[in-house]
C-alpha cells in the first residue's frame, strides 16, 4: 500500500464532519452533519441513532479503492454517554448537556438518573461515553477511552466503566453497512475532541491554546505535581498526559441564532454578515456564558431580552462576538502570567473579523492554526498508533 489514508470521525455539540488524511493528502472533508437533539417529555437528549446514521452515510460513500483507509478514530464533546444494557442496547437515548437536570458532569447526570430514572441504570451493563458509543457501533468492543472517563469525575474503578483504552487499536471494523472498510483497525486515541485540538494545535511550550467552537477552552501544559487553582480543571491527553485549562461558553449563542436565520431565510453568509457587523459600530456586548443563553427554547428571543431591545442579525453577531472576545481574555488573564504567543484553533479561528477582536484584547500575539485541529489531531494519533 504506497498511499495511506486515515478517517477521522470528528464530533461537535453543534456539527459532525467525516474527515480524511495522510501524509500525501491536506486534511479533506468528506462528509458534514448535524448533531441532532430531541425534546422528549424526560428532557433534552442527544439523537445518537440520527447521529450514528449519518456517520454511516458517510463512511459507506467512501471510495477505498482511490483511499485505502488504515485505521478510523472518533472524537467527540465530553462528559455525555449512553447507558448500554447486557445485550449492547441502549436503555434510552443519551442526555445532552444542555438538559438543565444536571451539571455539566458525566458523575452529576448519573446521580440524576439514578433519582429521576432509575429504571434506565436498572438494566445499565456499562456506560460509554459518546465517542466510545461509535467506536463500539464500528467494532463491537466496549473501552473507555482515557481522556474521556478521566475528565468524566467518576472513579476510575466505576463498575459501569469499560475497559480502559488510550492510544491503542481496540478492534476491526465489523459493521454489515460498511463492507467497503471491513476489518480496518479501530483506534481509541483522544476521544475528547479537546485533547484531540490540543494533538492538532502544534502548540509549544509557552503558548496558550485557546479552542473556540461551542465551547470555548484554554489549556497550557501542566504537571501533575502542581496543585490546580480553584479555576481550572484538568484536561486530560493521550497517553496519560495532561494540560490545565479553564473556559466556558463559546459560538453556542451565535451557532444558534445563524441556524434560525437560515431557517427564515435571513441569513447572507458568514463573511457578509461579519462585514455588516463590524461596521454597525457596536461596542456592547453579550457574555455567552450568560446562564439565559444555555438552552433557551428561542435563542434570538434570550438575545433581546439580554440587550433591552430588538436587533439586527448584524447587531446581534456584533454583541456576541464582542462577548466572546471578552470571554477570552477573561479565560486568558486566569492564568496568571505571559505567554509567548497565543494560538487559536477550531472554528473561531475562521472568523477574520472574531480574530481581530481577539487580538486586541490579549496581551501577547495571536496566530491562528488549524480550522479542524481536533481532526487534526485524531489523525495525528492515529498515525503514531499504526507507526505511519
Amino acid at each position: 500500500m504506497s498511499k495511506k489514508y486515515f478517517l477521522a470521525i470528528d464530533l461537535g455539540a453543534t456539527s459532525g464532519r467525516i474527515m480524511l488524511g495522510g501524509k500525501d493528502l491536506p486534511l479533506t472533508e468528506l462528509y458534514r452533519f448535524e448533531t441532532p437533539v430531541r425534546h422528549l417529555p424526560e428532557g433534552i437528549h442527544w439523537d445518537f441513532e440520527g447521529i450514528f446514521a449519518h456517520i454511516l452515510d458517510g463512511l459507506k460513500a467512501i471510495d477505498t479503492q482511490k483511499y485505502p483507509v488504515c485505521s478510523i478514530s472518533c472524537d467527540s464533546w465530553a462528559q455525555d454517554f449512553g447507558l448500554l444494557d447486557s445485550r449492547g442496547v441502549l436503555t434510552a437515548p443519551p442526555f445532552s448537556y444542555r438538559d438543565k437536570g444536571a451539571a455539566v458532569s458525566s458523575r452529576a447526570r448519573l446521580e440524576y438518573i439514578e433519582q429521576k430514572f432509575p429504571e434506565r441504570l436498572e438494566k445499565a451493563f456499562c456506560l460509554l461515553h459518546i465517542a466510545d458509543l461509535v467506536h463500539f457501533r464500528l467494532c463491537g468492543q466496549m473501552r473507555s477511552n482515557y481522556t474521556l472517563a478521566a475528565i468524566s469525575g467518576l472513579a476510575e474503578d466505576h463498575p459501569l466503566l469499560a475497559a480502559p483504552a488510550d492510544c491503542e487499536i481496540i478492534g476491526r471494523v465489523d459493521h454489515p453497512a460498511l463492507g467497503n472498510l471491513a476489518g480496518v483497525p479501530v483506534i481509541s486515541g483522544a476521544g475528547h475532541d479537546t485533547a484531540a485540538a490540543y494533538a492538532g494545535s502544534g502548540v509549544q511550550e509557552g503558548e496558550l491554546l485557546l479552542s473556540l467552537g461551542t465551547w470555548l477552552m484554554a489549556a497550557e501544559p501542566w504537571q501533575k505535581e502542581k496543585e490546580l487553582s480553584e479555576n481550572f480543571r484538568m484536561l486530560p491527553l493521550v497517553r496519560k498526559g495532561s494540560a490545565r485549562r479553564c473556559g466556558g461558553m463559546g459560538l453556542w449563542p451565535f451557532q444558534e441564532c445563524v441556524k434560525l436565520w437560515k431557517k427564515r431565510g435571513e441569513f447572507p453568509g458568514y463573511a457578509v454578515l461579519d462585514a455588516e457587523a463590524e461596521k454597525c459600530g457596536i461596542k456592547e456586548w453579550n457574555d455567552p456564558g450568560a446562564p439565559e443563553l444555555f438552552s433557551p427554547d428561542d435563542m434570538e428571543q434570550a438575545i433581546f431580552a439580554l440587550a433591552g431591545r430588538k436587533c439586527s442579525p448584524a447587531e446581534i453577531t456584533a454583541l456576541l462576538l464582542h462577548g466572546v472576545a471578552h470571554r477570552v481574555r477573561q479565560t486568558a488573564a486566569e492564568f496568571g502570567h505571559d505567554f509567548t504567543r497565543a494560538v487559536l484553533v477550531g472554528g473561531g479561528s475562521q472568523c477574520d473579523y472574531l480574530c481581530r477582536l481577539i487580538a486586541r484584547h490579549l496581551p501577547c500575539p495571536l496566530v491562528t492554526g488549524p480550522g479542524e485541529a481536533s481532526a487534526a489531531g485524531n489523525i495525528r494519533i492515529q498515525q503514531e498508533v499504526m507507526g505511519l
